[in-house]
């Protein structure tokens, strides 16, 4: 199934819309003064999966996809610090009862969303123009922990929003979705 638009995280929760299961999205409330602001960006009572181990932090040019990356052991969590970012989310797991869901998600530093992306939902992440995302993993990095395919692959029924993004060099030779499903069934443990 695919939804064929771009929706916002405040969209998402507003209306009930379909995610892959087990991905979580929270608003986040932030406190303005004169001073500035302040957010919380995770208290460990919300249910957001398992508790984050590790944060992270990515400067992104424009043009930049990062992806489409999946894992069989970490929940990624991640918020934007500034600017925003497309995120693609497809689910690859077997026994979901949302398997082969795919959406595109608009995350907004101006509307402040954390989304949980559970073991098995593919993810890439797209930047038209420069941002900063904070991310955190519930695992430490694992390179065997890090499967992913071609960003534009049929089969992740993702429509980006663009034709020819900037890759890594790991994104740019990533191999075909298939390959990916093959990998994560040899050993998954989710």
């Amino acid at each position: 199934m695919i939804i064929d638009a771009i929706l916002t995280a405040r969209s998402v929760l507003a209306e009930h819309l379909p995610v892959p299961d087990g991905v979580r999205i929270r608003s986040l409330r932030t406190h303005k003064d004169t001073r500035g602001d302040f957010t919380e960006l995770f208290r460990d009572e919300w249910d957001l999966g398992p508790r984050p181990l590790q944060w992270n932090m990515t400067h992104s040019n424009a043009n930049v996809l990062r992806g489409v990356h999946t894992h069989r052991w970490h929940t990624d969590y991640l918020a934007m610090a500034a600017g925003e970012m497309i995120l693609g989310l497809h689910d690859i797991r077997p026994r979901s009862p949302t398997l082969g869901v795919s959406l595109l998600l608009r995350l907004q530093a101006e509307d402040l969303h954390v989304v949980a992306i559970p073991v098995g939902v593919a993810h890439g992440f797209y930047f038209a123009e420069p941002a900063i995302t904070l991310y955190a993993v519930s695992h430490y990095f694992d390179g065997s922990d890090e499967l992913g395919c071609r960003w534009n692959a049929p089969e992740l029924d993702l429509p980006w929003p663009c034709d020819d993004p900037l890759l890594s060099e790991r994104d740019t030779t990533a191999g075909s979705y298939s390959a990916m499903i093959a990998d994560w069934q040899s050993g998954a443990r989710a």
